[in-house]
């Protein structure tokens, strides 16, 4: 076989290796069986820079999450503009949530941000349209439940199903008592 076809199988093997396509073993007996027994550097340094990435992104989420906190409970500014700014905030968690589909820990990190700003939103949304009218928000509190609820299952995340099961639990008993 020639040079060129033996890379660019080596290539698509490493590929599929990082994608897990394939299970590690598979993949590690094709590369030992294309490279003649002589395993190609993998690429560890990508892999490197990928984890840093990560970490940046996985802070970037956290102090974004955070300043939407402070942003909501710790300021003055009027409602309008704290609702503007966590409608904003949620567009880009989103945004995020798009483009780290791939990578598990940083995607559910964007995803949990997206969601717990949107339940922020929403609480604000329900003092605003009916201040002291506790039905509004506890239907409000139910559709994010729901919400979470429907995510956790969609996406096979456990811990939205748990958190959204929960949340409605706890609305529940304080809706009855």
């Amino acid at each position: 076989m020639d040079e060129t076809r033996k890379k660019i199988i080596i290539q698509e093997i490493n590929a599929w290796k990082e994608s897990r396509m394939l299970p590690e073993q598979y993949c590690n007996y094709l590369l030992a069986l294309y490279s003649e027994g002589d395993r190609p550097a993998s690429p560890s340094s990508h892999k490197i820079q990928k984890g840093k990435k990560d970490l940046f992104s996985m802070l970037w989420i956290g102090a974004l999450f955070a300043f939407i906190v402070f942003l909501n409970y710790f300021t003055e500014i009027p409602i309008r503009m704290q609702m503007l700014l966590t409608t904003i905030s949620i567009i880009v968690f989103g945004l995020m949530v798009r483009r780290f589909i791939g990578r598990k820990l940083v995607f559910q990190m964007a995803l949990m941000g997206m969601t717990l700003t949107l339940l922020l939103l929403t609480v604000s949304l329900a003092d605003f349209i009916a201040p002291g009218k506790v039905g509004i928000l506890f239907m409000f509190l139910f559709l994010n439940c729901g919400s979470w609820i429907f995510l956790g299952v969609r996406l096979k995340l456990l811990h939205f199903s748990i958190a959204g099961g929960l949340g409605a639990a706890v609305t529940l008993y304080f809706l009855l008592t």
